[in-house]
């Protein structure tokens, strides 16, 4: 699911007026769930209990569903929910709190559980995050011992929003990056707690753009727009070549480096800007690229 989809699927909360509690509670058995309050409302029954969203705690539960899916960890949306002072369901917020949340259907609207039946989170956002936990389920310990957690983009990759080097973080099995400021001395007013960036999102099009450079269409265009453009990219094939790799073949991250490849990733507009330096004669070249 794209991240337009997952903003568009986590959508506002319905009016209270439209949500109605199970019998249980009306009778006063059990507390709401975390994200609900129980208010009286006036139906065509009289004055009634419902349980309607809580306006402080439904948006705390909205915010950990789509930090998940984005590729934050249990761990690491804990840290930053305590972090913003957050109360939880109970005191501090921990692994076991984060993952209790994400595996209840009832903020699905599932009418089968206790207190089901009342949307916080589209169905298919929370289907997304069970196939997740389905699919860690399924990795034995020795499989992740044996898993190479290696980043292609260690050391490349700056957050445009604070111009600090993105860290590698393994999440959901696969490699991701994050600009993670836990203080707001470290962070813009704008700087939002977390940045991620999926690398299989940005290798595709980054692999495309690099290629680009070394097709005849690119050559030429290097070749009117900048000093000895065409000669620094064909050296910068040959030393790649040599390296063993072709252009036709995926990139690694030695062809990263050898190419001086630098990145900067703004999470506003899904834009990397990337620069490469081609050849001994230190020819810049820059791109735009949208994911």
């Amino acid at each position: 699911m794209t991240h337009q989809h997952l903003n568009h699927a986590l959508r506002p909360l319905d009016r209270p007026t439209d949500l109605r509690v199970p019998r249980t509670l009306t009778r006063g058995r059990g507390r709401p769930p975390y994200g609900f309050r129980t208010a009286v409302i006036d139906s065509g029954d009289g004055r009634q209990p419902r349980l309607v969203p809580d306006e402080r705690t439904a948006p705390v539960v909205q915010r950990i569903f789509q930090e998940f899916l984005k590729g934050g960890s249990l761990q690491s949306i804990a840290e930053d929910l305590n972090a913003d002072r957050i109360p939880g369901p109970a005191s501090a917020w921990s692994k076991s709190t984060v993952r209790a949340i994400l595996t209840n259907p009832r903020y699905a609207g599932d009418a089968r559980v206790p207190g089901g039946g009342r949307q916080l989170v589209d169905p298919e956002v929370f289907d997304q995050v069970h196939e997740v936990f389905a699919r860690r389920r399924t990795r034995t310990p020795e499989c992740e011992g044996r898993q190479a957690r290696t980043y292609a983009l260690r050391g490349l990759l700056r957050c445009a929003r604070c111009n600090r080097l993105m860290q590698g973080t393994w999440n959901n099995g696969e490699p991701y990056y994050r600009c993670r400021a836990t203080t707001t001395e470290e962070r813009p007013d704008d700087h939002p707690r977390n940045v991620y960036l999926r690398e299989r999102s940005v290798m595709g099009p980054l692999t495309a753009w690099v290629r680009g450079l070394f097709v005849p269409q690119g050559l030429r265009r290097l070749a009117t727009t900048a000093p000895h453009g065409h000669a620094a990219a064909v050296a910068a094939r040959h030393q790649l070549r040599a390296q063993g790799v072709e252009m036709g073949g995926n990139l690694t991250p030695s062809a990263f480096r050898a190419l001086g490849v630098r990145l900067s990733y703004s999470d506003t507009d899904r834009l990397v800007t990337a620069k490469a330096v081609l050849g001994t004669a230190g020819v810049v070249v820059h791109g735009r690229i949208e994911l």
